[in-house]
C-alpha cells in the first residue's frame, strides 16, 4: 500500500513539475521575443486643398404684431435676390438651401428687468446653407458683404467652412508612409549596436490630424480644422520590428 501511495506522489510530484516548467520556458520564450522586438512611432504630413467650401449664414427681420404678413413676403423677396446673386456667382441653385423660416415671438419687456407675456412683435429668422466644389466661389462669397448689404440683406451670422472629402482615398496612403517612416527610424536606433531590424510584428495605427498649415493645436481624438483652405493632414502608427 505504501509502495502505491510512493509511486502516485511521485507521478504527481512529476506532472507540477512539467507544467511548472512549460510554464517558465513559455515566459522565457514571451520574454525573450518582447527584449528581441523594437516598437517605434512612424509619422507623416501631407499638404492638401480644400475641395468642398460651405458658406451659411442667417437674416433676421423685426415684424410689428400688426405685420407679419408683409414681413414674410420681404423675406421671400429677399431669398430671390440672394438666389439670384449665388446663381450670378456661379452657384448651382440644388446647391442653395434655404432652411424653415423661423418665427420667433418678441414679448413685452418690463422696466428694469423681465417681460411680460404680451406679445409685440416678431423675429423672422432666415439661414442658409450654400456649397460648391468651386472654393473661389466660395470665398469670394465670405468677402462680399457689401454686395449683400447692396442688396437690402444684413446677415446677423455668416460662416465660411473649408473640407478636403478624399481623405478616405488618401488614408492608406498616409499610414503606408508613416510605416516607411518608423523602419528608417527604428534602422536608425540600432545603428551601431550589432543589431538588425526584422520583419513587422505589429502595428497599431493612430488618429488623423486635418490642421491649418504650421498648426500645433492637435488633439488626442484627432482634429479636424475647418476654417481654411489650405489644410496639412497628418498621420501617425506604432509599429513593432523584430530585432535580428
Amino acid at each position: 500500500m505504501d509502495y502505491k501511495k510512493t509511486i502516485l506522489y511521485s507521478v504527481v510530484i512529476l506532472a507540477v513539475a512539467l507544467v511548472v516548467g512549460l510554464f517558465i520556458h513559455g515566459y522565457e520564450m514571451g520574454t525573450r521575443a518582447k527584449t528581441n522586438g523594437l516598437t517605434v512611432t512612424g509619422s507623416v504630413k501631407k499638404s492638401v486643398i480644400a475641395d468642398l467650401g460651405k458658406w451659411n449664414a442667417s437674416f433676421t427681420n423685426r415684424a410689428d404684431i400688426r405685420n407679419l404678413k408683409q414681413t414674410l413676403e420681404q423675406n421671400t423677396s429677399i431669398k430671390t435676390k440672394l438666389t439670384n446673386y449665388l446663381k450670378d456667382l456661379g452657384i448651382k441653385e440644388e446647391d442653395i438651401n434655404f432652411l424653415t423660416v423661423q418665427i420667433n415671438p418678441v414679448y413685452e419687456q418690463l422696466v428694469g428687468w423681465g417681460y411680460t407675456q404680451n406679445i409685440i412683435g416678431y423675429n423672422v429668422v432666415q439661414n442658409v446653407k450654400v456649397q460648391s466644389n468651386d472654393i473661389s466661389i466660395i470665398e469670394k462669397l465670405s468677402d462680399q458683404t457689401t454686395d449683400l448689404l447692396n442688396l437690402g440683406i444684413v446677415p446677423d451670422y455668416q460662416n465660411t467652412e473649408y473640407f478636403y472629402t478624399k481623405l478616405n482615398e488618401l488614408r492608406p496612403e498616409l499610414f503606408a508612409e508613416a510605416t516607411k517612416d518608423a523602419y528608417v527610424r527604428a534602422k536608425a536606433m540600432v545603428s551601431g549596436t550589432g543589431s538588425k531590424v526584422g520583419n513587422l510584428i505589429n502595428a497599431k495605427t493612430g488618429v488623423i490630424q486635418i490642421l491649418p498649415p504650421n498648426s500645433i493645436d492637435i488633439s488626442d481624438y484627432g482634429a479636424y480644422d475647418l476654417s481654411t483652405k489650405e489644410k496639412e493632414i497628418s498621420a501617425t502608427v506604432s509599429v513593432t520590428f523584430a530585432l535580428k
